[in-house]
């Protein structure tokens, strides 16, 4: 679990609209910070998805529409017309490194997940094991903040 200043650091950011990348070790608070902490405190509608294996970006998008109340469509450009109305909106994509090594049409994906990250009122939060630059796609990775998960900024619990 983040520590609190930095904890109220990431939401400050969230909060103004910045897509962040949080990235450090497997198992250093990051998903108990997103599950338990951080949708008590943000102003956002929200909606948390879990990339396990085996998935595909497809599906991915398939279950935005539903979170937020409107029938999947094909057109994507009429997803990202929806998901920019209305209320700010966060996305919080856990395990994003999986995306990078399982996906068969990685640049499609990125490209879809870019125009997300352009959104004025919709933020992306990316959970890794890496920082964003380290995937090979720099372009990508301006649209994000960066919070290394570590030691000294993260409490780990039940130990």
């Amino acid at each position: 679990m983040l520590r609190y200043k930095d904890y109220r650091q990431l939401i400050a950011q969230v909060n103004a609209g910045k897509n962040i990348n949080l990235w450090g070790k497997p198992n250093i608070g990051k998903t108990l910070t997103v599950k338990n902490c951080l949708f008590k405190d943000i102003n956002l509608e929200s909606v948390y998805l879990n990339l396990e294996y085996p998935f595909s970006v497809a599906h991915l998008f398939k279950v935005i529409p539903i979170s937020f109340s409107f029938y999947y469509q094909q057109d994507w450009q009429n997803i990202i017309s929806k998901l920019s109305d209305g209320y700010n909106r966060l996305l919080v994509i856990d395990s994003f490194d999986r995306l990078h090594f399982v996906s068969n049409t990685f640049i499609d994906d990125l490209f879809q997940l870019q125009q997300l990250a352009q959104l004025e009122n919709f933020s992306l939060i990316l959970i890794s094991r890496m920082r964003l630059e380290y995937f090979h796609f720099p372009g990508f990775a301006n649209y994000f903040e960066e919070l290394e998960l570590n030691e000294t900024n993260t409490w780990t619990l039940g130990q």
